[in-house]
């Protein structure tokens, strides 16, 4: 009897242990379940903000230049000069490759050689196959037909080339990446295709000297490659300035932020400066 009830009540706590056991694994389950739900939605969340910023950026500039354009350009023109941006990243990219296969200054200091490259093997094929797309083909339509819309075309150009190099830098460095080309690359060259456009604009409608226009591609890709030199610096500064790199990295990024300071306010007053020539001609036109 004994025996029969010790042996009732083990089998009781065997089969008691049994049920535990199972509902610890089932909340184990439930519980990784959850963990792995909630990490996917983060993640869903971080692409779908990685993707947002590739893109914002070009369209909230776009519609700054658009918008502040009194005469507004046709879109058919505006998508014409945004595409042929966008396409010259191919050109572009097989020019910088030659380029760079020339050697030049290969086994110089690399803060030389950083800074040689960025002008010659970056910068000036870029800006000028966005002067090609200017001059080709925006200036020549009937809608290019006064100074702002130097600006305007400029800046669509650029930011079509920006579109398409932002998608395969973002796609490589993720959120982070998309973080600082919305912030400085994209508008920076938005910045520096206005100001081709505005060069093409003053010999158009200015009387200004052509020489103007290859002052101003010398200007778009003297900033443009003392932007790229000052990013690259900082990345390596570790290597090239050693225990002195904090300090160096400081010294940088000030001189990287007075550049972008000077080109956003070259940008706005320019741009307000058009705006009112073009409410003085309306206002004479009207009055």
């Amino acid at each position: 009897m004994i025996q029969s009830t010790t042996t009732s009540e083990l089998s009781r706590c065997t089969a008691s242990l049994d049920s535990a056991d199972d509902s610890l694994h089932y909340a184990g389950g439930v519980s990784q379940k959850t963990i792995e739900q909630a990490i996917s939605k983060e993640v869903s969340i971080l692409h779908v903000v990685t993707f947002i910023l590739t893109f914002l950026p070009t369209v909230l500039l776009m519609s700054y230049f658009y918008r502040r354009d009194r005469n507004r350009e046709p879109g058919k023109v505006l998508t014409g000069t945004f595409l042929l941006g966008l396409f010259v990243f191919i050109p572009i990219v097989f020019v910088e490759n030659l380029f760079s296969s020339f050697g030049v200054l290969n086994h110089a200091n690399p803060l030389v050689y950083n800074l040689y490259a960025m002008f010659a093997n970056v910068a000036i094929p870029e800006e000028s196959f966005k002067l090609l797309v200017i001059v080709l083909y925006s200036s020549r339509s009937k809608a290019f037909d006064e100074p702002m819309d130097g600006i305007v075309y400029g800046a669509t150009a650029a930011l079509g080339f920006a579109t398409i190099e932002n998608i395969f830098y973002v796609a490589g460095g993720g959120l982070g990446t998309a973080v600082i080309r919305a912030i400085l690359s994209v508008p920076s060259h938005a910045f520096w295709g206005a100001i081709l456009g505005y060069s093409v604009a003053q010999v158009r409608f200015k009387g200004k000297a052509k020489i103007s226009v290859f002052v101003g591609l010398l200007i778009a890709a003297s900033l443009h490659s003392i932007f790229n030199y000052l990013l690259l610096t900082v990345e390596g500064s570790q290597a090239y300035f050693g225990a002195l790199s904090g300090f160096f990295i400081l010294v940088l990024l000030h001189i990287l932020f007075i550049v972008f300071a000077f080109e956003i306010i070259w940008i706005l007053r320019t741009v307000k400066r058009l705006r009112l020539e073009q409410d003085m001609i309306a206002e004479k036109e009207t009055g």
